[in-house]
């Protein structure tokens, strides 16, 4: 079998393994027969790691010995079994992997990613918990559930126990919980979350065993002094920080999500300067990396208020902290925009996605709509296609509004479209089952028989923090910005999507690069203090 780790990805994995403290003993069980080319691939990547670093060992499990740890599926991974009860159920491929590489940093150091309060809440941890989160090899989303689960797992193994099952191997979970999307996390046999979960949710759910209240945090941190804090992490957050931090800016950027932003579920990006064809993954991972050689970033930290004081700084309240800055630059983007159907809300990750990427591989072999006409309605229809999903588009209109090579591959697909229609209505009992459409041309309403609903319909601006500071807006919501990226509001800069106009990748990085250097220069002479105020 050919090596399933690339060679340039070697070099860099290797360097990043010297980080190990403590011996890492990988487990393997497969069973003869079952699952071969998965088999034979985990067995493949195991050994190639093994070979990286004199502290990663592997073990093969026998069936005897599975038994006793409750492990049935082939393949299975088990890592530190001895100390830990952490366990990969299935092939560790694509995404996947990447959660497996994060847990066996965290086993090595003896300590997870979680912040001090969480750790401190655990030790409190009066009951068993057993958690399952089910993920997928394109889920980009997918390891930082992942690194949450095994955190608490390595911070407290006498009560913690985690399975990362790959819904490939696991149809059994997936068809118990009716889960159409990933990650989804179960908890001692509950449904708690779909989706990466902030990190104080998580750990309500280990306590509750059951989905989290909400709530807000009010923040017990001493107040962080920085010259600029970025709001987002995606092709615009990421390069503000660079170039902030390259003029000398002190910057830390904050996340609520995961980075990378819409790029990161984009299955391929095709015109991207510099790339004929990379997966958004990829290419948010490289930015991400450039990036944290900078500036800090915090993931799974959401801004929850922002004040300006009278000395024209900014006070920022988080769900973990508070800062005072100099600047803000605000690179929050847009989220998928929704129908507004009977059936919509009530099915989502039962049968109605926004992300073909995260949760296609469910729909293998089935048949689904995409609803949309543009480059990400088109794009997501041409990888179902690609994966064995039975895709039918459905426009609004007689023509699409995506670009031409998209439109011709669609085309050349034979991916049929149905025109002039839209959905009025998403049906079902516990999963979807049907949608009533509409032909507007010939005016008559009719079902159509389908298994899931991916929706891709444009976007709508994240704009909370924009609201609260009272930044000028347009219209539809976006935040006004002159060609130097400044808002209304001195101090206070905007890039990428949040900005509207086109909502491409290279006009993202772009205004992001400009944001910082318009707040270098604004900061070092404040266009909007007077000559007298200057001096």
């Amino acid at each position: 079998m050919a090596e399933v780790i690339p060679p340039d990805a070697k070099v860099l994995l290797k360097e990043e393994l010297k980080k190990l403290r403590d011996d890492i003993f990988f487990w393997v069980f497969t069973e003869k027969g079952v699952n071969q080319d998965r088999a034979r691939f985990t067995i493949s990547l195991i050994k190639e790691l093994v070979s990286l670093s004199p502290k990663i060992h592997l073990k093969r499990l026998t069936p005897q010995k599975a038994k006793v740890y409750g492990v049935t599926v082939s393949p299975s991974v088990l890592i530190n079994p001895d100390r830990y009860r952490i366990a990969f159920l299935g092939a560790p491929t694509g995404e996947e992997g990447r959660g497996l590489l994060i847990t066996m940093l965290l086993v090595s150091q003896g300590r997870g990613i979680l912040s001090d309060e969480s750790s401190e809440r655990l030790k409190g941890l009066k009951e068993d918990r057993e958690v399952v989160v089910l993920v997928s090899p394109t889920c980009p989303y997918c390891p930082q559930q992942v690194s949450l689960a095994v955190s608490a797992a390595v911070e407290a193994p006498e009560r913690v126990s985690v399975k990362v099952a790959s819904i490939v191997e696991n149809r059994d979970l997936v068809d118990r919980y009716g889960i159409t999307s990933v990650p989804s996390t179960v908890i001692d046999g509950n449904l708690v979350a779909t989706g990466v979960q902030p990190e104080e949710a998580f750990v309500d759910s280990l306590f509750t065993g059951s989905p989290p209240k909400v709530k807000v945090v009010e923040p017990t941190k001493e107040v962080v002094e920085r010259d600029v804090v970025i709001v987002g992490a995606g092709p615009a957050g990421l390069t503000a920080a660079i170039y902030a931090e390259r003029a000398g800016l002190d910057t830390v950027v904050l996340e609520k999500g995961a980075i990378g932003g819409q790029v990161a579920i984009t299955p391929v990006v095709e015109n991207y300067p510099g790339f004929t064809r990379i997966p958004g993954k990829t290419l948010m991972d490289m930015m991400a990396q450039q990036a944290m050689q900078y500036a800090e970033i915090h993931l799974s930290e959401e801004v929850l208020d922002v004040k300006r004081r009278r000395d024209g700084r900014f006070l920022v309240i988080t769900n973990r902290g508070r800062y005072l800055s100099r600047a803000l630059i605000l690179c929050t983007g847009a989220t998928h925009r929704r129908l507004g159907v009977p059936g919509e809300e009530r099915f989502l990750g039962r049968g109605v996605s926004y992300c073909a990427t995260c949760d296609g591989y469910f729909f293998k072999g089935k048949k689904v709509i995409m609803v949309g006409g543009g480059n990400s309605a088109v794009t997501e229809a041409l990888y179902l296609d690609s994966i064995g999903v039975e895709v039918t588009l459905v426009h609004r209109r007689d023509k699409l509004r995506a670009e031409k090579k998209l439109q011709e591959s669609l085309f050349q697909r034979g991916i049929p479209v149905l025109w002039n229609t839209v959905v009025e209505e998403i049906k079902g009992e516990e999963m979807v089952t049907e949608v009533r459409l509409r032909d507007l041309k010939e005016n008559r309403s009719y079902t159509m028989k389908t298994d899931g609903v991916f929706i891709a319909v444009g976007y709508e601006p994240v704009n909370t923090v924009g609201k609260k500071l009272g930044l000028e807006l347009t219209e539809d919501g976006y935040i006004k910005v002159d060609s130097a990226q400044r808002t209304s509001l001195p101090g206070v800069y905007a890039a990428g999507d949040i900005t509207g106009g086109i909502k491409q990748i290279v006009t993202a990085v772009g205004q992001g690069a400009v944001a910082a250097v318009s707040a270098f220069e604004d900061l070092t002479t404040p266009y909007w203090k007077s000559s007298s105020e200057k001096s």
